[in-house]
């Protein structure tokens, strides 16, 4: 193999790993597409209820929520559970959710994109 198509395989290899993710202010979300069926209505993120289990009373779903926070640099501080909750919140607020639940909040990890990222997965729901 030339080098030529070396160097074209590993730029091909990095555009489809990184083309899964969307930075929104230095938050990862998954490209997934958000369900336009849905009415949109307006929820403030503080009034989401965030619960990590099901809830007793009925729901609709909307879509799956994944949202990373991310520490940028050495110098950031290392995001929060609270942090990783206000993102989650923001996501599913912007899906005109009520809720999310089955809420799991990861502890920090270094990733190849940050020095420090908390995950943090749910369902969005509407009750």
């Amino acid at each position: 193999m030339t080098i030529t198509k070396v160097k074209f395989s590993l730029a091909a290899l990095s555009i489809t790993l990184l083309s899964g993710c969307v930075v929104e202010n230095g938050q990862y979300t998954s490209g997934a597409p958000r369900a336009e069926t849905v009415a949109q209505v307006t929820i403030a993120p503080e009034n989401i209820q965030l619960l990590e289990g099901a809830p007793s009373v009925a729901y609709q779903e909307i879509q799956p929520l994944s949202v990373s926070v991310n520490k940028l640099t050495a110098f950031h501080p290392t995001p929060s559970e609270d942090d990783a909750r206000a993102a989650l919140r923001k996501a599913a607020a912007e899906l005109g959710a009520t809720a999310v639940i089955n809420v799991e909040i990861s502890n920090p990890r270094v990733t190849p994109l940050s020095w420090g990222a908390r995950k943090a997965t749910g369902l969005a729901v509407r009750y």
